[in-house]
């Protein structure tokens, strides 16, 4: 199935004129930035054209463009579905979208990421949370989410690589799966590349006043 329907001119404008305000709310993020949540509605439409479930367009579009809307604001970074999905209630009802459409606009934002506890229920709804969870996947999805995290390098590593390993079992959809299949092979390669280059670093060097000869200048 391809979607439910075509997209009216009128809602094309709007997504227009969301994608303009969306570069600008994103220019300043790092890991969550405009390539990023493009790459979303990217996957957000291939998984729209391709399963059983009617889907809007307009819903997952829209949807897609905000769903990190949240994350422009570090301070509720940890909340950001939540968050974002105020920000684009407000945003929605300033160019006058009707209640009904952002009210299932903003649930799309909201139940995007597990964070919110809320799982998601709609085809719109989880088409989106999959393909944000795609883009996770691969080298580059691995290598964005170690941007901007505090720590120490192995702690950084090791906490963001475990939780990789289970994205790809979260997809909702057969298709998400084929897509992100390849994405998800790279990226298990490259954790355990990962952990064995942290494993090795550290064995060279606890021991190193055993390893290390010392001798006592007389």
């Amino acid at each position: 199935m391809v979607f439910s329907r075509k997209l009216t001119k009128k809602e094309m404008d709007v997504l227009l004129k969301l994608q303009d305000f969306i570069r600008e709310a994103h220019a300043e993020s790092s890991s969550h930035d405009f390539v990023h949540v493009l790459s979303v509605l990217r996957y957000s439409i291939q998984i729209g054209k391709d399963i059983e479930e009617s889907a809007d367009p307009f819903i997952v579009c829209a949807g897609a463009l905000l769903h990190d809307i949240g994350k422009t604001n570090t301070v509720f970074s940890h909340i950001h579905g939540l968050f974002g999905g105020s920000l684009a209630e407000e945003f929605l009802d300033g160019i006058k979208i009707s209640p009904k459409l952002t009210e299932k606009i903003c649930r799309v934002v909201v139940r995007h990421t597990p964070t919110s506890m809320i799982p998601p229920e709609t085809a719109e709804e989880k088409i989106v949370f999959d393909a944000d969870t795609m883009d996770r996947l691969g080298l580059m999805g691995l290598l964005r989410g170690f941007i901007g995290k505090e720590g120490s390098m192995g702690n950084i590593l090791n906490k963001y690589m475990d939780r990789r390993l289970e994205d790809y079992s979260k997809l909702h959809f057969e298709v998400s799966k084929r897509i992100g299949d390849a994405k998800n092979q790279e990226m298990e390669f490259f954790i355990e590349l990962f952990a064995d280059r942290l494993s090795t670093r550290m064995k060279s060097i606890e021991d190193i006043f055993k390893t290390e000869s010392f001798q006592h200048n007389s």
